[in-house]
């Protein structure tokens, strides 16, 4: 994961949610079906290569080989992924740090377990042509993303100076209108949509301004406590599927993708899992990332900056509470 973040039109939306949801939300969390425990895990968004890692154990068997059956539940933009994991709906969730931080400071008990991306691929879109370069071109902007997200106060303090918000509407017709727009979005999706539709789409990684978030699988603290081998079997096979997908043959995972999400197509499947490999926010060894393992240091950190630009209350989030488990180091 997600966050679902991602720009698709709305008639897709709407179609693929229906078409898909219906088939597996009556699916129960955490039983035995033919000696294998089930797992469910909810998806930020349809199925897409962000997701690749846990396709790729799906499809190649990792999970039954551990003694697992595991559901893949997929998101879609109404889709509230951390509420869904605590309500008990699903066992894991996929999202991001921030937002399980949030929801930890809200009083729901989440914690983070393990990385998808170590850098969230969140980025602010503009066309080529725009005059905005850096953060501090965003003064007196308006930015057309999502009202609630973290990255706003945060480039604000660090700006000094504000722009506006127009709420994102997960369309691409308000972008392709206007050359001078700035969209949030993720620069491994939204730029291969905007290209189809004729637009030359230049991307700001939000990291690259200091703005600090990943990825991550999450559950609760009572699942965790309760299921300590379980969630160690799961993450064992999904680290091992995340790797093979992006180093080696992902058709597999493509076409049990393609069967989820029947919208797929191989031109966007291969070029999202390109820009994956490209920006390395999977692992990158020359900062000595490994696949799955998450820094308790940039939790922390994230922490602080939510605090400090008071998204979160001060002393609400313990470290060692909203980050557990062995892949947390």
């Amino acid at each position: 994961m997600k966050i679902s973040w991602s720009t698709r039109i709305i008639i897709w939306v709407v179609c693929v949610m229906v078409g898909l949801t219906a088939g597996y939300i009556n699916r129960k969390p955490s039983v035995k079906t033919e000696g294998l425990q089930r797992v469910t895990v909810q998806l930020d968004w349809f199925p897409e290569p962000e997701h690749g890692g846990l396709y790729q154990a799906l499809a190649k068997g990792w999970f039954k080989e551990e003694g697992l059956d595991v559901v893949l539940l997929p998101g879609g933009g109404n889709v509230k992924v951390t509420q869904i994991v605590a309500t008990g709906r699903a066992d894991i969730g996929q999202s991001a740090t921030t937002q399980v931080i949030q929801a930890r400071a809200a009083g729901l008990p989440l914690c983070n377990v393990a990385a998808v991306f170590h850098r969230m691929p969140l980025c602010l879109m503009v066309h080529e042509t725009s005059s905005v370069k850096s953060y501090r071109d965003l003064a007196g902007r308006v930015i057309i993303a999502r009202p609630e997200a973290a990255w706003i106060p945060f480039l604000k303090n660090k700006l000094g100076a504000d722009f506006s918000i127009r709420p994102q509407t997960y369309g691409q017709g308000d972008f392709l209108r206007d050359p001078e727009a700035i969209q949030e979005g993720f620069f491994t999706a939204e730029p291969y949509f905007l290209q189809q539709a004729g637009a030359k789409v230049r991307c700001l990684p939000l990291s690259d301004f200091g703005y600090s978030s990943a990825a991550t699988l999450f559950t609760t603290d009572e699942w965790l406590k309760k299921n300590p081998e379980v969630l160690a079997k799961f993450l064992k096979a999904y680290v091992r599927g995340w790797e093979n997908y992006l180093t080696q043959d992902p058709t597999l995972a493509h076409d049990l993708m393609k069967k989820d999400n029947p919208k797929l197509d191989d031109g966007f499947l291969s070029w999202c899992r390109q820009q994956m490999i490209d920006s390395k926010i999977a692992t990158d060894e020359s900062k000595n990332e490994k696949y799955g393992v998450l820094s308790r240091q940039q939790v922390e950190g994230e922490v602080a900056s939510l605090v400090e630009t008071k998204v979160i209350p001060a002393n609400s989030v313990k470290v060692d509470e909203v980050a557990q488990g062995p892949w947390v180091r």
